[in-house]
């Protein structure tokens, strides 16, 4: 009995140490540091870039984790990508989001009560054509841009690209702060910056990718919007991008990018673009969008960034210190939806020339906005306000109205009130009525450069449409008062901002408005005959005229395309208006293609067949079919354009084809097609633009005074 009592308290002993032992290892292995999943996970993003199936897997793990686990060990398992449908994102987003707050300790509530719906709860039932995914691409950039300037525009800073913690480790990206600029501050709430993106709490919250930075092409927790971080860019080293260090200029440097799918990353993870290199650059975009990259400038302005780019050019825009001399307005494309392409949606078929001028127009107000409504613009003031406004006007101005009487005073008078409009920013109303008083003396002078400048003036300050406010007030200027003043001609100023209008109205189908003032511009050259401007204009003005005409013309054939789309003849007659009569070769060409005629058939389906990227030897060959066809035509109606469509592939292809005699033949051709004259509006304004020096490539932005930041002296010191 001795014995046993003894063996008995000799184990017993033996547990007091032993247990403690096996705690202390237990809590030592599962409680503190690092779990193995963290630790492999940590390890796998030193190793890798990030793959777009890490994050659907994060989910499944926070929801079934030992399900998980033995999924993935089962061999030949992969991750099954997730479906594409329709467009389920809706159109309410917020685009006035509270200002953004320090971020605050995650909740505990392991499901909070959210604004904003899990991705899987958000798919699209019913599949996206290319258009549908553009247009919500552009949507989304548009949203992303409009809230890093409005940050900007709070705090004089971008963001960081993204947070650190006590430890100096990245945890989260820029995309988690802008969160309250999205309109999800109670989302921001969730996340604890002093955590990993991939660690609870925040770990779960990465099936809330919000709205704005989801793909079209996928619907999952992915985002292609990142932000350029290689080292020459803005972001880069995380610096503080203020507009002091962005020497370029905040309106000429790049901020934002829709990559390609494979670099897309989850949209916490603190990882964007890093590319060091043109080539790691240009390998990173192009993919997703027809004719180019999506991006957006620092400014707020979003940008189509075309396929035809040199990756030089595309890499300048992006670096953000001195040394190039590369601006914007060289590169800029609005992002635009083709004309007469657009589907109509409730028949599925082509909409009328009207509506669909007018859609092209319509659809993209959301990037009018982020492009015109910079924080200085204002509403323009209610009918029955303004009439009040120019009652005390008059009596206020009454006097110096009356002794205004020749050309020297009416000027005057009009600058005068402009420098008062400018400083009634906290009278909106009456800012308004003086520069309409301004305008109108302008007018009653015939001074096109003060016109010029006071119609910037309302551009700059009010929500007006940049380019019906240029027609509608050039259109009332009168030539023949002009005439009798010889120094208020001969304006070349006038002569390019005319050609600039009048660029958009044929993009927009205005052929009789842009006739209207392409009159009244030729009333301000110099009539020489050696002149090749004034000629040209003179002969703008009435292939405008002709266009307006045959324009009506063509709508017959496109109401009867939109009501059978597979009858060739319509296509064809149509597809004929838009190539050879108004020079939108980009938007004929495929109805071209499905016309009964077999020779542009199969000149048509060639010539869409090859971008700008093609082998230069095929765009050489494909530019002497169009010469070719040129020279068989009996009318110089079909004659010129097709010189014009085998000019612009020699373009092309001159560049880089090596030093040859086929290089010496497309040079001679561009140097022979531009020593003629264009027959339709849109080779006669090219050919304009080029005597004139000014690019036509974003007609739009020129007519926007100021596309940068309210300016804004930053003493502060950097974080």
């Amino acid at each position: 009995m001795m014995n046993d009592n003894s063996a008995r308290d000799e184990d017993i002993s033996c547990l007091r140490w032993v247990i403690p032992v096996m705690v202390t290892l237990l809590i030592e292995l599962t409680g503190c540091g690092p779990s193995q999943e963290e630790m492999l996970m940590r390890a796998a993003q030193r190793r890798r870039a990030p793959d777009p199936s890490e994050t659907a897997q994060a989910e499944v793990d926070s929801k079934e984790p030992t399900q998980a686990a033995q999924t993935a060990e089962e061999p030949g398992n992969t991750q099954q990508p997730l479906s594409v449908a329709g467009n389920s994102i809706p159109d309410n987003i917020d685009s006035s989001p509270s200002p953004q707050k320090e971020p605050s300790p995650a909740k505990s509530d392991k499901n909070p009560a959210l604004s904003i719906r899990p991705i899987n709860e958000r798919q699209p039932t019913t599949a996206l054509d290319k258009t549908e995914r553009r247009k919500i691409a552009q949507k989304n950039i548009e949203t992303l841009a409009t809230a890093l300037l409005q940050h900007f525009a709070d705090t004089k800073r971008l963001p960081q690209a993204y947070a650190r913690n006590s430890s100096n480790l990245p945890t989260l990206s820029w995309r988690v702060s802008l969160l309250p600029y999205l309109g999800l501050e109670d989302l921001h709430q969730q996340f604890d910056f002093s955590k990993p993106w991939n660690v609870e709490p925040n770990k779960s919250l990465l099936k809330y990718i919000p709205d704005a930075y989801v793909s079209p092409e996928r619907f999952d927790t992915n985002t292609n919007f990142l932000l350029p971080a290689g080292k020459y860019f803005i972001f880069g080293e995380n610096r503080v991008p203020r507009e002091k260090t962005v020497e370029d200029g905040m309106g000429n440097t790049i901020m934002l990018f829709e990559v390609n799918d494979d670099y897309a990353v989850p949209w916490t993870k603190p990882s964007d673009l890093n590319a060091t290199t043109r080539e790691e650059l240009d390998a990173a975009i192009g993919e997703l969008r027809e004719n180019g990259t999506f991006a957006a400038w620092a400014s707020g302005l979003p940008v189509l960034l075309s396929s035809s780019l040199t990756s030089d050019q595309v890499f300048a825009a992006t670096t953000h210190e001195k040394g190039e001399a590369l601006r914007a307005g060289d590169i800029h494309r609005d992002i635009t939806e083709p004309v007469f392409l657009k589907l109509d949606p409730e028949s599925g078929q082509m909409a009328d020339a009207k509506t669909t001028a007018e859609n092209a127009s319509n659809g993209n107000e959301d990037a009018k906005a982020a492009r015109e409504n910079l924080p200085s613009r204002l509403p323009v003031p209610k009918a029955a306000d303004i009439a009040k406004a120019q009652d005390k006007l008059r009596s206020i101005y009454a006097e110096k109205l009356r002794s205004a009487g020749d050309r020297p005073e009416k000027i005057k008078l009009a600058r005068t009130m402009l420098s008062d409009a400018a400083k009634s920013r906290l009278d909106p109303t009456g800012a308004y009525v003086m520069q309409t008083a301004a305008l109108r003396l302008a007018l009653e002078a015939v001074d096109v450069d003060l016109l010029m400048s006071a119609i910037d003036a309302r551009v700059a300050l009010f929500e007006v449409d940049p380019y019906e406010e240029n027609v509608s007030w050039i259109q009332q200027i009168s030539a023949t008062r002009a005439k009798r003043d010889l120094a208020a001609t001969r304006n070349t100023q006038f002569s390019k901002r005319v050609l600039i209008v009048t660029r958009i109205g044929i993009i927009e189908n205005h052929f009789a408005k842009a006739a209207k003032i392409t009159g009244i511009a030729y009333q301000f050259t110099s009539k020489k005959k050696e002149d090749a401007i004034p000629r040209l204009i003179n002969k703008l003005k009435s292939s405008l005229t002709s266009t307006e005409s045959k324009f009506g013309e063509a709508l017959g054939d496109l109401d009867t395309y939109r009501k059978y789309p597979d009858d060739p003849t319509a296509a064809e007659a149509f597809g004929m208006f838009l190539c050879f009569t108004k020079g939108d070769w980009p938007t004929g060409l495929p109805l071209l293609k499905k016309g009964n005629n077999d020779l542009l058939r199969d000149i048509a389906t060639k010539d869409l067949a090859l971008t700008s990227a093609s082998d230069p030897r095929a765009q050489a060959v494909l530019a002497d079919i169009w010469w070719d066809l040129g020279e068989r035509a009996k009318s110089t109606s079909y004659r010129e354009p097709c010189r014009q469509r085998a000019a612009y592939w020699y373009q092309q292809a001159y560049e880089r084809l090596p030093d040859s005699l086929d290089r010496i033949h497309v040079k001679s051709r561009i140097e022979e097609a531009e020593s003629q004259e264009g027959g339709n509006p849109v080779a006669l304004c090219s050919q304009l633009a080029r005597e004139m020096g000014v690019s036509l490539e974003n007609p739009r932005a020129q007519l926007i005074p100021n596309l940068r930041f309210a300016g804004n002296n930053d003493d502060d010191d950097d974080d």
